[in-house]
């Protein structure tokens, strides 16, 4: 099954002004993503405990959306988030640090990167 890696800030959370929210589409892409792919969040808020992104999405997000994002597993990564990448997938991500990029391109994957920027569009 191909394997979907979740970035939050920038993907799953935007702006309105000055202020965070939910992205507009945060839930459809949830919905959409659990539904077809095996899900794994690939964030700073994570390091391999998704209680931890529980509680910061709880800032954003009702009780209804926070208990949808069960079935998304953790993943644990040292420096670079392409450490954490394994098997056939896509990595939503707004702002890959270029040496993560680099790495993609050097193993030929660069095309698995999706640039979703909900502060941008």
């Amino acid at each position: 099954m191909i394997k979907i890696y979740l970035d939050i800030d920038g993907v799953l959370l935007g702006q309105e002004g000055d202020r965070v929210v939910l992205a507009r589409h945060a839930e459809r892409l949830i919905d959409f993503v659990i539904g077809r792919f095996d899900v794994y969040w690939l964030t700073t808020h994570c390091s391999g405990d998704v209680r931890r992104v529980f509680d910061y999405l709880g800032r954003f997000a009702d009780a209804d959306f926070i208990a949808r994002l069960a079935p998304i597993k953790p993943t644990r990564f040292k420096l670079l988030k392409t450490e954490a990448l394994q098997g056939d997938f896509y990595w939503l991500d707004d702002n890959p640090l270029q040496a993560e990029l680099a790495d993609l391109k050097q193993r030929e994957m660069f095309d698995r990167w999706i640039d979703v920027n909900t502060r941008q569009r």
